[in-house]
C-alpha cells in the first residue's frame, strides 16, 4: 500500500487535490483530508462588521483616554503583552474528511487521532509530528492510498 501526503494552504487547493485523486481513479475510501484550526490571537486580527472594521493598532475608548487595540487587557500570570488575547471563537480541534460511497464524511478529531492517522498511513514518527504541527499552523492535509497505481502518476495529478 502506498500512501501519498500532499499539504495544502486553502480548502480550494484541497478540494482541487481531492477530485485531482477521484478523477486519477482513486476510490473515495482512499483519500482522507486532515484540517486544523491555527491559533488566533484576538489583538491582531480585524474586529467588528456592523460599523466598519477596527484594525489592531487603532485606538479604542474606555474609561480614560483609550489604548491601542492590541495592546495586552491583562492577565492572570506572566506578561500578558507576550501572550496571545483568546476569544469565544477558539477551537482546537481537527477535522478527518473521508469519502465513502459518493459522499463526503466529517469527524472531529483529536490529537492523537490525527497522529495515529498520519502513522498508519506509513508516515514515519518525523514527518507524521511535521506534518501534525503543519494542521496546527491552518494546513490541509490531502492522504490518498493509490494502491497499485503508480504513486509517481498520482502525485502529478495531485500537484497539478
Amino acid at each position: 500500500m502506498a500512501v501519498i501526503c500532499r499539504s495544502y494552504a486553502s480548502h480550494e487547493e484541497a478540494r482541487r487535490a481531492v477530485e485531482a485523486a477521484l478523477g486519477a481513479g482513486i476510490a473515495g475510501d482512499g483519500i482522507r483530508v486532515l484540517m486544523g484550526e491555527p491559533e488566533h490571537d484576538a489583538r491582531t486580527e480585524p474586529e467588528g462588521e456592523f460599523a466598519g472594521s477596527i484594525a489592531s493598532g487603532d485606538v479604542v475608548g474606555d474609561f480614560e483616554a483609550g489604548h491601542r487595540r492590541d495592546e495586552a487587557a491583562g492577565g492572570f500570570s506572566g506578561t500578558p503583552a507576550a501572550q496571545r488575547e483568546g476569544s469565544f471563537a477558539d477551537a482546537d480541534r481537527e477535522t478527518l474528511t473521508s469519502y465513502p460511497g459518493s459522499g463526503e464524511r466529517v469527524h472531529v478529531v483529536g490529537h492523537r487521532q490525527i497522529h495515529r492517522v498520519l502513522r498508519d498511513a506509513g508516515l514515519d514518527e518525523p514527518t507524521a509530528q511535521r506534518d501534525a504541527d503543519a494542521l496546527h499552523q491552518g494546513r490541509i492535509l490531502v492522504l490518498a492510498d493509490v494502491g497499485d497505481r503508480d504513486p509517481g502518476d498520482v502525485g502529478a495529478a495531485l500537484d497539478a
